[in-house]
């Protein structure tokens, strides 16, 4: 369907593979050289879970995950030593793009797609990244310094002080993951989860699911996020005193507005801003194209906030209604995702031989 869409392909990366990229058309992997798959090693790259079966495990909402497909987009390139030649651009209405044939490695953006089946109703969701706390955060101060930061305030200086404040915090946290990471067991295996990870970003994570589509939609979501936001502060902070670790009023203070900043830039101002993307992005077209913002933990203990996406019905693949809805979906997920290049696209170098694969 991509192909269709815009004309080249995409390649699979596997995420538990032992291989960078697989051409699933021609079922290859490698990087320097291309070789084929023996049956043992398709079964190991496409779909494994933790116990090496060629299915994934269930997990949350979803029964099989394929990570990660990657659009890339010839007209948007890095050329910082010039080292591309006339020769290696083609012309065409979209303007001049890098051509198939270039004779060394090339820096251009990219976009990962994932696709995922629910196990609630069976429907197929292709979606960019799923950013969580640890995605939002590398480029501002992360959870974690707002954390020693209040512990800083409190020791004034005094090392011993802020040791022992940093041994008495990871102390609790160890003992909280523990906690929730059985939590984890009985949720993945179908029940309702019993418990938080407090390390694992859980005061930024949303109250519920939100499916947004409209401005309507997402004043609704974000009016309601920020109410749900102040009440889990608030958890946190008692979290801390009644495990033993009282910071005083000043450095409570502290950790609570800096937590407050963080939370404003993301995940409730990167919310806000996508879903004014997407807003504007159906101005021209309409798409079934969704913004995403939940509260879903996955196994790693941390929780997932947003992602753009679009559902398929399995009974629609291989009609006419496929291509159809897909090919203006898929086209409007990656324009908006394309917008937001910090996270949602970024720029990566591919050589020569997996540079002409997406355009075989």
């Amino acid at each position: 369907m991509h192909k269709k869409t815009y004309g080249w392909k995409v390649i699979y990366h596997p995420v538990y593979g032992k291989v960078p990229y697989i051409d699933v058309d021609r079922n290859v992997c490698g990087f320097d050289k291309w070789a084929p798959m023996s049956i043992s090693e398709a079964t190991e790259y496409y779909f494994r879970d933790r116990r090496g079966r060629d299915i994934t495990s269930l997990r949350g909402l979803f029964a099989w995950q394929a990570e990660y497909f990657y659009h890339v987009n010839p007209y948007a390139f890095h050329d910082y030593d010039h080292k591309l030649k006339e020769g290696d651009f083609v012309s065409d209405d979209l303007g001049k793009r890098i051509g198939p044939d270039v004779s060394q490695p090339v820096k251009c953006l990219e976009t990962s797609i994932s696709v995922q089946q629910r196990k609630e109703d069976g429907k197929i969701w292709i979606s960019s990244n799923w950013l969580h706390h640890e995605d939002c955060y590398a480029a501002t101060s992360p959870f974690a310094d707002a954390i020693t930061g209040a512990m800083d305030v409190v020791a004034g200086g005094d090392e011993m002080l802020y040791d022992s404040l940093w041994e008495k915090y990871v102390e609790i946290c160890h003992a909280n993951e523990s906690e929730f990471e059985r939590a984890l067991e009985g949720y993945f295996g179908g029940e309702g989860l019993k418990g938080v990870y407090w390390n694992g970003g859980y005061v930024f994570a949303a109250s519920k699911e939100w499916r947004i589509k409209t401005l309507e939609q997402l004043d609704e979501a974000l009016e309601a996020e920020e109410g749900h936001f102040s009440s889990v502060l608030g958890e946190f902070i008692g979290w801390l005193r009644s495990n033993g670790l009282n910071l005083g009023d000043g450095a409570e203070e502290a950790l609570r507005k800096r937590l407050r900043e963080l939370y404003d830039a993301y995940p409730w101002g990167k919310a806000r801003e996508l879903g004014e993307y997407l807003v504007q992005e159906d101005r021209g077209e309409p798409s079934d194209v969704h913004l995403w913002w939940g509260g879903e933990p996955n196994s790693d203990s941390c929780y997932a906030y947003l992602t753009l996406f679009f559902e398929v019905d399995p009974e629609d693949i291989g009609t006419s209604i496929l291509d159809e809805k897909v090919s203006r979906n898929l086209r409007a997920m990656i324009n908006v995702a394309e917008r937001e290049r910090s996270m949602l696209s970024y720029y990566r170098e591919y050589k020569p031989n997996i540079w002409k694969v997406f355009f075989s």
